[in-house]
């Protein structure tokens, strides 16, 4: 059995009120009866949800149709309620201001059945569209807030991408992603895993003991790792802590984590490029390093070179003169002398030659050593 529709009927003529009260249920419907405008909002107030279509009178005591019909519009609650004027009153004057308080229709009295049955359906049926319309609109209007707001959170990242195209350093790379997360209203802790160590940053400077470590151990646990209001976003060389992600709207969460994962990824970009600069700035640092040492090796084996080969010459004079003047040798002995003195210089020359060998072999380990680290960098 189909349930009966309720019509609010106002009239204060009492005949009429039959009258029209048995028109409506021989078209289906129940019906709330008051004598004015006052007793109606009365019923209104207490049953407003079994309403849905108010029937009224245009002259009545106390509170007459166009009033009752400005309270009615006037209630964010009641305002939709289909409001049809009954009245024998129907010229042009009386129209407008039944249409200026914001009544739906009129009907003239007395009132015939057909054109009652139509005009009940024809508003009741507007309603019905009414509300399709406005939840559409809603719908549409939502969905709009969203774009703007999408919108909104990819014109902070393509900020960021320029942003960080200028940070030479760490700290300053993490500066640009503080700027941007805080139009988001979020709090966020960066961890750099560099190749020499890892550095923990926030807003107000390095992170906690315990914020650091709760990170690393968070690393190993996939892309995206939730706990509570707490978000870990782990790539290759970096994580990002979100602190207070908002669990409360679903939507938003499911936005926020889309537009960060695209910020991730701009981090990502510009975290390799500083790597690779720093790893290239200390790859040359070592070359230098050792580049220098090897100089210094070798400035120190001429200088013993040298010195080596200067005692050997100055030995031989000495002993030349030794022979000449005070040793007494004879002519086989003074020979003797000569011929180690002579194989002392010779030797000397060959840990000469063996010198500029080694000398070589340095030359090769820079070279070498110079193509490892270009391979590296």
């Amino acid at each position: 059995m189909t349930e009966q529709r309720t019509v609010l009927l106002v009239d204060d003529d009492p005949d009429l009120i039959s009258v029209h009260s048995a028109y409506l249920e021989l078209l289906g419907f129940n019906s709330l009866q008051a004598n004015n405008g006052k007793e109606a909002l009365d019923i209104l107030s207490a049953r407003k949800d079994d309403v849905e279509i108010i029937l009224s009178d245009v002259v009545m005591p106390e509170m007459g149709g166009y009033e009752f019909c400005q309270e009615v519009k006037d209630n964010d609650s009641t305002k939709e309620l289909p409001f049809l004027f009954i009245s024998s009153h129907t010229s042009l004057e009386e129209k407008l201001k039944g249409y200026a308080v914001g009544g739906d229709d009129y009907i003239e009295k007395p009132i015939k059945p057909e054109e009652l049955s139509y005009k009940i359906n024809m508003l009741l049926n507007a309603r019905v569209k009414n509300k399709q319309l406005n939840s559409q609109l809603a719908e549409t209007h939502h969905t709009a807030l969203q774009a703007m707001t999408y919108s909104s959170d990819l014109g902070q990242i393509l900020e960021f991408y320029k942003n960080s195209l200028n940070a030479d350093s760490y700290e300053q790379l993490a500066s640009y992603l503080f700027e941007t997360t805080k139009s988001y209203d979020l709090k966020v802790t960066l961890q750099l895993i560099t190749p020499s160590e890892t550095i923990t940053l926030t807003e107000r400077g390095t992170a906690p003991p315990l914020e650091s470590n709760v990170i690393e151990l968070s690393r190993p646990k996939g892309r995206y790792f939730d706990f509570g209001a707490r978000t870990v976003i782990n790539y290759q060389d970096f994580s990002l802590l979100i602190k207070n992600m908002p669990i409360d709207d679903p939507e938003r969460y499911g936005t926020i984590k889309d537009t960060l994962g695209t910020l991730c990824n701009a981090i990502e970009s510009r975290v390799r490029v500083l790597i690779s600069n720093s790893t290239a700035k200390k790859n040359d640092e070592i070359l230098e390093t050792v580049k220098s040492t090897l100089k210094q090796v070798e400035s120190l084996f001429s200088k013993v070179q040298q010195g080596n080969a200067q005692a050997i010459e100055t030995l031989t004079d000495e002993l030349e003169e030794a022979m000449l003047t005070t040793l007494g040798l004879n002519e086989d002995q003074e020979e003797s002398i000569r011929e180690i003195a002579k194989q002392c210089f010779e030797s000397s020359k060959e840990v000469h030659k063996e010198g500029l060998a080694l000398n070589d072999m340095f030359e090769n380990i820079n070279e070498q050593l110079r193509n490892v680290l270009a391979a590296q960098a």
